[in-house]
């Protein structure tokens, strides 16, 4: 099959050509034409098959046909938010559409700025979009058309309050689309109760893509640094993904690396600022850098199609981690390799949990006062989910303020509001929906 094949319009077209696309992916192919005719859809498709491009160019088509006027992307992660933006500004260059983006981590001065210009599509986290939302900034009533992009992951992460009132109040007669790379229990309820008369998308089973060949290697504890030098100098040029448990465990590998003259060496965890953590994925977009250490910070949302090698240096926490580290090489089809360390005298699991935990709670009494971390539908009015960035009266864990009632993500630059008094501040113009 081929774009043209799915009669897409002359500029839609001249934009896939631009991009180097060829011909639709499995996902492609079958979501664009239902996002055409205006289908509810729920979409199951792993890692690295174009979901992207595939709600991109039905909402494109859609915006330049009429049929949508705004639409509202939501994903769960800033380095998300960026590439999402930057390709859907690609997709749209020839219909001179307007993409714009709002994520915790910047200034917010800078997006109301931003914001305040007209635009089609608004690519937002929720925690960013629920302060701009009771900042008056922006108003969800005039989106006719929502993307739930990686829908199980901004669940995971805490952001079910935020995800289900901003949900509340869009308007009911609007477009949803949800793209989740598993379907459970909490993605479910979404569906039944957001999103009637949907259809189910499945492509491909739960793994990896079947373009990626997988190696383990048993290697004593003592001796990864050694191993994880000589597979690197086993693969000389190739850009690699190197993934450690921890934030020390990232910063130590950069500098073992570097003292073993590996060159072009960078680092990528959730404690950097924003600004550094896009000037570093930038450089390694462009073979500035060649090796990147990451925590799971980088496990998903980063769309990177020329990665060659993972690394997983420390083993993943489960399955689903794994096949989402996988998933950062073998895209749209290319080839690629993961390597998996395993050492059987390494620490226990479960103790290294603790370890982190220890210094998770250490960091946030330093950096916005105690808390406990909750992830379920009670871990919200006061909990906090660890460090950020923002100002504002919540925080969620890609650094950004809430709101809806004061739910709780507070880290350091952001106060907790209380339990007792939460505030609920919605602008003229939103329609809650019950």
């Amino acid at each position: 099959m081929k774009f043209e094949d799915l009669k897409l319009s002359a500029k839609t077209l001249e934009s896939v050509r631009n991009l180097g696309y060829e011909e639709p992916t499995e996902v492609q192919a079958k979501a664009i034409p239902k996002i055409i005719a205006g289908t509810n859809l729920i979409v199951r498709s792993q890692t690295g098959t174009g979901k992207t491009a595939a709600f991109g160019i039905g909402l494109i088509e859609r915006i330049a046909a009429g049929t949508t006027t705004k639409a509202l992307v939501l994903v769960p992660t800033r380095e998300l938010a960026l590439q999402v933006c930057d390709e859907l500004r690609k997709l749209g260059l020839p219909h001179a559409l307007n993409v714009r983006a709002a994520f915790g981590g910047q200034k917010l001065v800078y997006q109301i700025r931003d914001l305040q210009k007209s635009y089609d599509i608004l690519v937002a986290t929720p925690g960013r979009l629920v302060d701009l939302c009771n900042r008056g900034t922006v108003y969800l009533s005039k989106f006719n058309a929502v993307v739930l992009d990686e829908a199980d992951h901004m669940l995971d992460i805490g952001f079910r309050k935020e995800v289900f009132g901003i949900l509340d109040n869009l308007p009911p007669e609007r477009l949803t689309l949800l793209f989740s790379a598993t379907v459970d229990a909490e993605v479910k309820q979404i569906a039944s109760r957001y999103i009637p008369n949907s259809e189910l998308i499945e492509v491909g089973e739960m793994r990896t893509v079947s373009s990626i060949k997988e190696e383990k290697i048993e290697v004593p504890h003592a001796q990864k640094v050694s191993k994880l030098l000589e597979t690197i100098q086993l693969h000389p040029g190739v850009k690699t993904l190197v993934f450690a448990r921890t934030r020390k465990g990232v910063m130590r590998l950069k500098r073992k690396l570097e003292e073993s003259n590996i060159p072009h060496v960078g680092m990528l965890h959730g404690d950097m600022e924003q600004p550094k953590r896009t000037r570093m994925i930038d450089r390694f977009k462009t073979d500035e850098i060649k090796v990147l250490v990451a925590t799971n910070v980088a496990a998903r949302g980063l769309h990177i199609n020329d990665v060659e090698l993972i690394i997983n240096y420390d083993e993943a926490e489960d399955k689903l981690t794994h096949m989402h580290r996988a998933g950062r090489t073998g895209r749209m089809g290319a080839e690629g390799k993961v390597i998996t360390f395993v050492s059987h005298d390494a620490p226990p699991l479960q103790q290294r949990g603790q370890q982190k935990n220890k210094e998770h709670r250490s960091y946030g009494s330093r950096h916005g006062g105690s808390g406990h971390t909750s992830h379920g539908p009670s871990g919200h009015g006061g909990s906090w989910h660890g460090p950020g960035s923002s100002g504002g009266s919540g925080q969620g864990s890609d650094g950004e303020g809430s709101g809806f009632g004061g739910s709780g993500h507070a880290g350091h630059g952001g106060r907790r509001q209380s339990q007792k008094h939460p505030k609920k501040v919605w602008q003229r113009g939103h329609r809650r929906q019950r």
